[in-house]
């Protein structure tokens, strides 16, 4: 019962303490805001608002007063403002910049300036800012700042009215403003029948009369005066007028001209160039029937794109096995071995040189297995290469002419620009600020797909048909993108009638970026009866067919070696399928248990043509 006691007796002691403290603390407060109150009794109220808001604004620098702001412009009959803005400030201490809010949108905004003092000035498509950043100007102090602009407005595109529409106060003005004095003049016949104001903070209109709106139509001007205009207060001058009453505004129609201009401009560059140095040498037309006499199937390749391709290397090794310094044998389906015959004499030290990479450590009758060929195959490109390219070395023998080929990636950047231009351009039109970045990208992809499509069109003459025909369709498809894109923008923004003039514009740019490629004479001759030849293989006439099998039994398979560079080798075997064509002793197709069909005991000239074309393609596609 003791412990008891002496429990409740310290708990009564802590609860008497407590309660002490809490009136004495109660008795501080009273007193601090006996003390503080003659202070609040004596504060102007509309200072105490300002001084508040003016903490809390936060703006770049610290706090600051806005005591007056006095708006004059100038509206003219081209539908241009001329405003001047005399913003008096009030700064407690140095500041390093002060900013305000000025127009910015789909109107011309310029001449800015700030009388006296350094400024910045930045803008975006729904905001502009305006910053003071001149020490003398952000001293601590009442300041006077005299903004001026001019603002020129575009022309209306509604046919049935003209609008005046002009925000004297910004509803992005960020600080609270003491007093406000607007003046407006107008034009002598402008109609004062539809003369409207609204004002509000944040959208929403005022309705506690913060400000008074007095027209005068005598004097043609409109007078706005408030006090105590809170942050974000947005003042708008509204009128509609007849249509056409404005005069030489700004209009967005120049952009029409100026794509037809950069559009038609492409493609007469691109012509000029074209006759300067893009033109094929004249070669006159001959028919050719026969293997062109010391083409080699490497250098037929090289003709057409300067270039040793794998195939190339590949349709030599069978060239080797027609003239019996090899056989080709066939043990599995698409697995190989060349079997070494007698070694080429008489031959060029290129052949000598690809013949001893092929059979390096391999003896007469013995096989190199199908594991090493294609290394050996890739030896054999890399060591010929520069041999080749040393016969076609001469200005006349070159499949390119260097200012051709300089010529053609101008087109392509000219191409590029032209619609990556136009797609900006089309942007003026309404009004707008062109997408750069889209422009660019436009522009990129453009001309790098027309790069493509140059070089799939290039390859036409030595790859197989369905082949050439695809990469031509894919890199069309890649350029048509842009070009689409492009001209969607133009519709859009203008109209479809100038999109029509700008697709023409970039197939005719586009044809003559192809054919920019000249190439020397003795080049173009040789191509010249190659594509003949090529014509030939693929739609062979009867007579001069039969009269060169009769003559040569190995016809057949000399022009095998071009009909499989030209992807044709099915079209020629079909033409000599009931012609005695002797079997190939080069090749044997040693496939255990393998057999052709039960109507017939023997391979025709097409099942070679498969079989050598599979041969080519296996190791052209590791």
């Amino acid at each position: 019962m003791e412990a008891f006691y002496k429990r409740e007796k310290n708990r009564n002691i802590n609860s008497a303490n407590g309660a002490l403290k809490c009136r004495v603390l109660l008795m501080i407060i009273c007193c601090l805001m006996v003390f503080a109150a003659p202070l609040y009794v004596n504060a102007d109220p509309g200072n105490l608002e300002n001084e508040i808001q003016g903490i809390n604004t936060g703006v770049k620098g610290g706090a600051f007063e806005v005591t007056a702001y006095d708006f004059d412009a100038v509206v003219g009959k081209d539908h241009s403002y001329r405003v001047t803005e005399v913003i008096s400030v009030s700064i407690p201490d140095q500041l390093q910049r002060i900013e305000f809010a000025i127009p910015s949108g789909n109107f011309r905004l310029s001449d800015v300036s700030v009388e006296g003092l350094a400024f910045e000035v930045s803008t975006s498509s729904d905001s502009g800012r305006l910053a003071i950043t001149d020490p003398e100007g952000l001293s601590k102090g009442d300041h006077q700042y005299t903004v001026s602009y001019v603002i020129r407005e575009y022309k209306d595109l509604d046919s049935a009215k003209d609008m005046f529409y002009f925000d004297v106060m910004l509803p992005q003005w960020m600080q609270p403003v003491g007093k406000v004095t607007v003046n407006v003049a107008f034009p002598e016949d402008f109609p004062f029948d539809d003369m409207q104001c609204y004002s509000g903070q944040f959208g929403v209109q005022d309705v506690n009369s913060k400000i008074k709106f007095t027209p005068d139509e005598d004097a043609r001007t409109v007078t706005v005066t408030g006090s105590m205009i809170p942050e974000n207060f947005s003042i708008t001058l509204k009128a509609q007028l007849p249509e056409g009453y404005w005069q030489d505004t700004l209009d967005g129609t120049w952009s029409i001209m100026a794509i037809t201009f950069v559009m038609g401009g492409a493609s007469l560059i691109l012509f000029v160039l074209w006759l300067i140095g893009g033109r094929d040498p004249r070669i006159k037309k001959q028919t050719v029937t026969k293997p062109i006499e010391g083409m080699s199937p490497v250098e037929l390749g090289y003709v057409f794109n300067s270039e040793v391709k794998t195939r190339d290397v590949l349709s030599m090794i069978i060239q080797f096995a027609q003239k019996g310094y090899l056989r080709i044998s066939e043990y599995e389906p698409k697995r190989y071995r060349l079997i070494k015959g007698n070694s080429p004499t008489g031959e060029e030290k290129m052949y000598r040189n690809a013949y001893s990479i092929l059979f390096e450590d391999v003896y007469k009758d013995r096989a190199l297995d199908m594991d090493d060929i294609a290394a050996r195959v890739e030896r054999i490109r890399a060591n010929i290469e520069d041999d080749v390219a040393a016969g076609f070395a001469s200005g006349e023998s070159r499949a390119f002419t260097p200012l051709s080929r300089a010529f053609r990636y101008i087109g392509a950047a000219v191409l590029g620009i032209s619609i990556g231009a136009s797609n900006a351009l089309s942007y003026f039109y309404a009004y707008r600020s062109p997408n750069l970045i889209e422009s660019i990208l436009v522009g990129a992809v453009a001309a790098a797909a027309s790069l493509l499509l140059c070089r799939a069109i290039d390859d036409r003459d030595s790859s197989e048909r369905s082949a050439y025909r695809v990469a031509e369709i894919l890199s069309a498809l890649a350029l048509a993108v842009p070009v689409i894109y492009a001209s969607y923008r133009v519709s859009v923004n203008i109209n479809p009638a100038v999109a029509l003039p700008m697709i023409m514009a970039s197939v005719l740019a586009t044809f003559l970026i192809v054919i920019m490629r000249a190439r020397g004479k003795e080049n173009a001759a040789l191509v010249s009866r190659i594509r003949r030849l090529r014509n030939f293989i693929y739609h062979p006439t009867p007579k001069e067919l039969l009269e060169n099998h009769l003559a040569d039994s190995n016809y057949y398979y000399d022009m095998l070696l071009y009909a499989l560079a030209f992807g044709a080798e099915e079209s020629w075997a079909i033409s000599f399928l009931t012609l005695d064509v002797p079997e190939p002793e080069w090749y044997s197709d040693d496939i255990e248990g393998h057999a052709f069909s039960n109507l017939r005991v023997k391979p025709t000239t097409i099942d070679y043509a498969r079989d050598l074309r599979s041969f080519i393609r296996t190791f052209d596609n590791n």
